[in-house]
């Protein structure tokens, strides 16, 4: 599956050397093969997802200087401390991107590239996109039954966030209760009913502000942004937004 619309860029130039060959070891460095990650082919070269050291272009002979590509095995030894999770920040933002200019894509679809992330990601034991991992609570005030959360917890685990999920038809009181003793860094609610805007915000009136209040679904289109809704919500309509928001956000 090839959702990416990104074009490459490479180190190489026009050149006498051998461009197919790493300048460090000699061996292929595999420039231009796109990353393929568990099944899920990439749109870009793999060196577009890695982060390269100022370190490693001190080896590099003079006349190769930016004209040959490291392969990956060189690349290892040099590797930053927070690599992984710049590489996965960097696949996360190209899936955004295409996510958002292809109306087509199914839930299906993105579910399916969630997946293969996540295995890629918990087989190189990759903690997510921060060292600490962050808590998000997550709450439904109605008995709807639909693929939104699905994703989001989905995709939640592939940034590395703890889900403490409370289910369908939680009451305000259980919602504040949470808040108040597990300490989240993010409350993510799903609303479909348009009377619970005066319930939700007697949910943010009672819990700490330094909690980022993510809500979906149809009522927040239609609802008038007022000041409380500017200073205490985020408005997430699709994991796109989703996504947006976790790249961004400091936690």
């Amino acid at each position: 599956m090839d959702l990416l619309k990104s074009s490459t860029t490479h180190l190489t130039s026009n050149s006498d050397v051998n461009e197919k060959n790493c300048p460090i070891c000699g061996k292929p460095n595999r420039c231009g093969e796109k990353e393929v990650i568990n099944g899920l082919k990439l749109n870009r070269c793999w060196c577009a997802y890695e982060t390269f050291p100022k370190t490693i272009f001190e080896i590099i002979p003079e006349d190769k200087y930016r004209k040959v590509c490291v392969c990956q095995n060189c690349l290892s030894d040099y590797r930053p401390e927070n690599a992984d999770i710049l590489k996965l920040r960097k696949i996360l933002e190209e899936f955004t991107t295409s996510w958002q200019n292809d109306p087509t894509i199914s839930w299906m679809q993105i579910y399916a590239v969630g997946e293969k992330l996540l295995a890629w990601k918990t087989q190189n034991k990759i903690v997510g996109l921060w060292k600490h991992p962050p808590k998000m609570i997550t709450a439904t005030m109605d008995d709807a039954v639909g693929q939104g959360l699905k994703i989001i917890h989905l995709f939640s685990r592939l940034a590395g966030i703890e889900i403490i999920p409370l289910g369908l038809l939680q009451s305000k009181e259980k919602i504040i209760d949470a808040c108040q003793n597990q300490h989240p860094n993010i409350l993510g609610m799903t609303i479909l009913q348009f009377d619970t805007e005066e319930i939700l915000n007697a949910i943010v009136s009672q819990i700490p502000e330094t909690i980022h209040v993510l809500v979906g679904g149809p009522i927040f289109k239609m609802m008038p942004e007022n000041e409380l809704f500017r200073k205490r919500y985020i408005s997430c309509n699709n994991i796109c937004d989703y996504l947006n928001f976790l790249l961004h956000v400091e936690l």
